[in-house]
């Protein structure tokens, strides 16, 4: 065994060039795809990160029929009952009871139709992470007796800047049209144009002196453990069946199927860079094996029996695989954490990242299996790859083989 492993290794080294190309090629297939499984899960997990965080929290409650009426009206029930619940889940690590309506936003400059959330400021920054994207002011902490906490998007489009006047017009419970100004006190940023260009937030005492009530519409939650979400919904969901308790998995499912698709699409760029580098290694062997053809016939010729043969060829494929995949395994490795650090600067394309929820800086991330796991892939396709040209070295006629030249 160890004679046929030596005279394999020598055969690979005996066109270094050739071995070196195929060598080099495996190596950058696995390194240019484990760099798009990094860059791919990163901006995936980035999204989904500024979702949670900034945007939706872990865990929304509503009333069954809000989506279908969104009417002011309709509030959540038991309101009392549904928060002495939730301050006594040791599984809660904050929540947030928010006054939300549609409203037009109006300035010298235009009109758009925008979300009004009415907040406490102290438990909305114990959820969400907002004022962490804070361009200029505070996050509701002013003087002015209606401030009032805007997008970029919506800063720019209306063009307003710090104690900018807005006028809010909306609907109260009474069915009465409400116009009121508020003054800028601070302008966000969270990197997703939809939602700084429709969302903005006011004080919930605002709301209240404005409409002697605040309804409250919604409860965003934020967990101690996010893995549990689902868990945590479903154990609210059954405490409290008169509302809609849903993880931001089940209210936005089309962000939770893009996590899960990624798995898929792990495996599935993995198998294709591993079909094309196994189509390289059989058509590098077979060229090996046809300009060896005498070689080949002398060894069966003198009792080299085909199962050794066909075991040398194996290894002389099992050689690329084993001195190729470490090395692109590696370089990928190393991609990842520098990257992973730094991050991966996309400011070129920062407007059109922005406008679908993407920051223009993304770190690489890849779960550490994902390595193990193509080694073993790269090893069984170089095993598998030697087969079919030991099969044609072991069909070649000794006598002809030895003939040719």
């Amino acid at each position: 065994m160890n004679t046929i492993i030596k005279i394999a290794w020598r055969n690979c080294w005996r066109n270094p060039l050739r071995t070196s190309i195929v060598i080099l090629s495996i190596a950058l297939g696995i390194w240019s795809s484990i760099f798009l499984m990094g860059f791919s899960t990163g901006l995936v997990n980035q999204r989904v990160d500024k979702m949670i965080h900034l945007e939706i929290g872990d865990i929304q409650i509503h009333s069954t029929t809000f989506d279908v009426d969104g009417d002011i009206t309709n509030t959540i029930e038991n309101i009392e009952a549904l928060a002495k619940s939730l301050k006594s889940n040791e599984d809660i690590h904050s929540y947030s009871a928010r006054f939300k309506t549609e409203a037009y936003a109006v300035s010298p400059h235009g009109q758009m139709g925008v979300k009004l959330l009415g907040v406490d400021a102290i438990a909305e920054q114990q959820v969400l992470n907002l004022e962490t994207r804070l361009l200029e002011g505070t996050f509701l902490e002013s003087d002015n007796t209606y401030p009032i906490l805007v997008g970029k998007k919506l800063a720019e489009e209306l063009h307003l800047r710090m104690n900018s006047k807005i006028q809010l017009n909306f609907t109260d419970p009474n069915t009465m049209q409400v116009s009121k100004n508020f003054k800028v006190c601070g302008i966000f940023s969270a990197g997703n144009e939809a939602f700084d260009g429709t969302t903005v937030f006011v004080p919930k005492e605002t709301i209240q002196r404005i409409i002697g009530s605040v309804p409250i519409h919604e409860i965003i939650i934020k967990t101690k453990n996010e893995t549990q979400a689902d868990l945590l919904a479903a154990n609210i969901q059954q405490k409290h069946p008169e509302n809609l308790i849903e993880s931001w998995k089940t209210r936005y499912p089309e962000i939770a199927y893009g996590v899960e698709m990624m798995d898929s699409t792990m495996y599935i760029l993995m198998s294709i860079i591993i079909a094309a580098l196994l189509f390289g290694i059989i058509n590098t062997l077979t060229m090996s094996i046809l300009e060896r053809k005498k070689e080949l016939g002398i060894l069966m010729a003198v009792g080299m029996k085909k199962w050794n043969i066909r075991l040398m060829i194996v290894f002389e494929s099992l050689v690329y695989g084993i001195v190729g995949g470490p090395i692109g395994i590696l370089l990928g490795y190393l991609t990842m954490q520098y990257f992973g650090n730094k991050g991966f600067d996309l400011s070129g394309f920062g407007e059109g990242l922005e406008s679908f929820g993407y920051d223009p800086m993304v770190y690489f991330e890849i779960a550490p299996q994902y390595y193990i796991i193509y080694t073993l892939y790269i090893l069984f396709a170089t095993f598998i790859g030697g087969f079919y040209p030991s099969r044609i070295a072991t069909k070649l006629n000794p006598i002809e083989a030895i003939r040719s030249i």
